[in-house]
């Protein structure tokens, strides 16, 4: 097969590269990717943020009750028909509620600390949704952009490809399958053999029995370097 044919490929799938890269690299695409990441990250704060409010609830319910059940405790004691002249039971009462309203104020501070924590959390939800809305709204828009431009540019793209259909008849499909493989990453596939012993895609030097089948008729070999297909010019 001639070389040329496959180089001919090359040339013509370039220009199907370069509308890949142009719609990869535009603006619109750029965008729409910054806000869908802006979105995500902030309903992934938002799901943070749900969850630590669930848990100041849980935090505040538990101290108000516990509040609630000390009140009661302090209301059964002072109710008790306490013996005045009994210092023992008036001493044991005495320690008992001084116990109960040390409960009593640290549950009360507690309660207060859930209580601002989820005061707080709700200004600083209402921010982080208002601001998901808007990267939301942005990722739709550039969304619709991209998406245009890729309507516009799969036109070209689909006469391009028509194109290489009618090449790839003509080509070894066991070369064609490697060009497409290597295509995936690394671009232009084929690359000329610079001398005296260089490959023309990553510059590194060649070993020398590469060298020498370029030279004995066969002329194209694998890169071991970069993995690109060199062919001989000459």
């Amino acid at each position: 097969m001639s070389i040329e044919k496959m180089l001919k490929y090359q040339e013509v799938d370039m220009r199907l590269i370069k509308l890949e890269n142009e719609l990869k690299n535009s603006e619109s695409a750029k965008k729409m990717i910054f806000y869908q990441t802006a979105t995500k990250k902030s309903f992934d704060t938002l799901t943070v943020m749900n969850d630590t409010a669930k848990a100041a609830m849980d935090s505040f319910a538990k101290y108000s009750a516990k509040y609630d059940e000390i009140c009661k405790q302090i209301d059964e004691i002072v109710g008790e028909n306490m013996n005045d002249d009994d210092e023992k039971q008036l001493d044991y009462y005495s320690k008992q509620l001084e116990k109960l309203y040390q409960s009593l104020e640290d549950s009360e501070r507690e309660a207060a600390r859930a209580s601002k924590e989820l005061s707080d959390m709700g200004y600083k939800y209402t921010k982080e949704y208002e601001q998901a809305g808007k990267s939301s709204a942005s990722y739709r828009k550039f969304a619709e952009e991209f998406n245009n431009l890729k309507k516009e540019k799969s036109v070209e793209a689909g006469a391009i490809m028509k194109e290489l259909k009618v090449l790839e008849a003509g080509l070894d499909r066991e070369l064609l399958d490697k060009y497409k493989k290597i295509r995936a990453n690394k671009r232009p596939v084929l690359v000329p053999f610079r001398k005296p012993a260089s490959c023309g895609g990553c510059g590194m030097e060649i070993a020398s029995d590469i060298i020498n089948k370029l030279g004995e008729g066969r002329r194209i070999q694998e890169c071991p370097n970069c993995g690109r297909i060199i062919y001989n010019e000459d």
